[in-house]
């Protein structure tokens, strides 16, 4: 059952307040405005079936991204919780 509940935690950390702070924050911001320039760069010369396979890696690449991120994530906030628990 706490296995359950600290998970419920954890995934609502990671959706919730991660995603607010990245938006939040100035240097990703201008990082994603960079990453929108080079990709209108990149694909202008590109036919549409082109496009659409870069597309497809490129929506691949990211969700590996974010579960890698979500992992680590979730595996601090479980190394934090053991380091509380052998404090008490």
């Amino acid at each position: 059952m706490e296995k359950g509940v600290l998970e419920l935690i954890i995934q609502a950390l990671t959706e919730d307040r991660i995603i607010e702070k990245i938006h939040q924050s100035e240097e990703y911001n201008k990082a994603k405005e960079e990453e929108t320039r080079l990709y209108d760069l990149l694909t202008s010369g590109l036919t549409d079936e082109q496009k659409q396979r870069l597309d497809d890696y490129i929506d691949s690449a990211t969700w590996s991204a974010a579960i890698r991120e979500r992992v680590a994530y979730q595996q601090g906030m479980k190394d934090f919780l053991s380091l509380l628990i052998s404090l008490s």
